[in-house]
C-alpha cells in the first residue's frame, strides 16, 4: 500500500517515528500450538522495518491484490505500540488483512495478527467454536510476543490496543472484557437480522437454539488494553448489556454506512460502553473493509455475480475507501495513547 503522508503524521503521536523517516512493513511468522484448538496457529506478526527491498508476497495476487513485505527483515530502531488485528468473518479470506496490517506496520505499530482457518476448514457445526477461537488466537499471539527475539525489545506492552472488522470487531470486544448472551446467541437466527451466518447455518441444518452456554460465552481477555477500534462488528444486539458497561479500554466503532448487511449495523445496545465513539463513513460499503480486487478478479467476481464485492459507491475508489479507514483507524490509535 502506498504510503499516505497524513497516516504517518498520525502514526509520528504515538510512535515517537519522526515523518521524515518512511518505514517498509515487514513480518514474521510463528506457528504456535494452541491448546483451545488442539493445533498450531499460525500467527503474523507485522512491524516496521527500514528495509526498502521486498521479498515476500501475502496473498495470492488472483482476485485480490497481495500486498509486498520483507519477511524477518530487522526491526526499526523505536518503541512501537502494539495492536491485535482480526479481519473478517467466520468465512472470510485472511489476506484481507494485509492491506490495514502493512498500512499499520509502515505507521509505527507492532501487528499481531493470528491466521484463522481456511473457509473450507470451517464447518458449519463448527461456527459458533470460532466465536471463542478467534479471541484465543489474539490472546495466544500476544503471550507469545516476548519469545520473538526481533520484537521483545522493541514491543511497547504497556501501549496494547485492538483493532477488528466483522467478526474480528466481536472479537476485540469480547477481548476487552464483554460477553455474549447465551439466550440470545440461541434467538439470533429468528430473522431480525441479528446474525450475519444464519442462511448459511440454515442451509446447512445447523440449529444453533441447541447451543450450550459454555460455548457462548468461553472467551478469554486481556487487561490494561488501551483502547479498542471495531468495524461493523457482528452481533452487537447479542452481547450482555452488563458487560458492556464493565469495558474499561476507549472503544471506536466505525460503521462504513454506504451499504452493508442489515446483522452488520451497530446495535443501540453498544450504547452501554463508557467510553464510546461512533464514526461513519458514508462513503464506504462492507466490501470496501475488502483488499482491492484485481482486473481479473473483477471479471471472475462478476461472471458468478458477485461483482458487488469489488464495486464502490459513486466515484470512489477502494484505495480512497482504504484511506478514510485507516485514517479514522490511526486517530484512535494515537488518542488513546497521549
Amino acid at each position: 500500500m502506498k504510503k499516505v503522508i497524513l497516516l504517518i503524521a498520525l502514526a509520528v503521536l504515538s510512535s515517537g517515528v519522526r515523518a521524515s523517516e518512511e518505514k517498509q512493513a515487514a513480518l514474521t511468522i510463528k506457528s504456535i500450538a494452541s491448546d483451545d484448538r488442539n493445533m498450531p496457529v499460525e500467527v503474523y506478526y507485522w512491524y516496521p522495518t527500514d528495509a526498502k527491498a521486498t521479498n515476500y508476497v501475502f496473498g495470492n495476487g488472483k482476485v485480490f491484490a497481495a500486498n509486498e513485505a520483507n519477511l524477518n527483515a530487522p526491526i526499526s530502531l523505536g518503541k512501537y505500540p502494539v495492536v491485535l488485528l482480526s479481519h473478517g468473518g467466520t468465512r472470510s479470506s485472511f489476506f484481507h488483512t494485509g492491506w490495514i496490517a502493512s498500512a499499520l506496520a509502515e505507521s509505527g505499530y507492532i501487528v499481531i495478527a493470528p491466521k484463522p482457518p481456511s473457509a473450507v476448514e470451517i464447518t458449519p457445526d463448527l461456527a459458533v467454536d470460532e466465536i471463542a477461537h478467534r479471541v484465543s488466537d489474539l490472546a495466544l499471539g500476544f503471550s507469545h510476543l516476548d519469545s520473538i527475539d526481533m520484537l521483545r525489545l522493541s514491543a511497547d506492552k504497556d501501549k496494547v490496543s485492538g483493532v477488528g472488522f466483522f467478526l474480528g470487531g466481536t472479537s476485540m470486544l469480547l477481548l476487552s472484557g464483554a460477553k455474549l448472551s447465551p439466550s440470545k446467541y440461541r434467538a439470533s437466527c429468528d430473522g431480525d437480522n441479528t446474525n450475519v451466518d444464519c442462511g448459511w447455518l440454515a442451509k446447512n441444518k445447523v440449529d444453533i437454539t441447541q447451543t450450550s452456554d459454555h460455548k457462548v460465552n468461553q472467551s478469554k481477555s486481556i487487561n490494561g488494553m488501551k483502547s479498542v477500534v471495531v468495524i461493523n462488528p457482528e452481533l452487537t444486539s447479542v452481547f450482555d448489556e452488563n458487560t458492556l458497561k464493565m469495558i474499561t479500554p476507549a472503544v471506536t466503532v466505525i460503521d462504513l454506512t454506504a451499504r452493508h448487511h442489515l446483522a452488520l449495523k451497530p446495535a443501540k445496545l453498544i450504547s452501554a460502553i463508557p467510553r464510546l465513539k461512533l464514526i461513519k463513513i458514508n462513503t464506504a460499503t462492507e466490501f470496501s473493509a475488502f483488499a482491492v480486487c484485481t482486473d481479473q478478479g473483477t471479471k471472475i467476481l462478476a461472471a458468478e455475480g458477485e461483482e458487488v464485492i469489488c464495486q464502490e459507491i459513486g466515484h470512489q475508489s477502494r484505495p480512497q475507501n482504504h484511506q478514510r479507514i485507516v485514517t479514522q483507524v490511526l486517530a484512535a490509535l494515537t488518542d488513546s495513547l497521549e
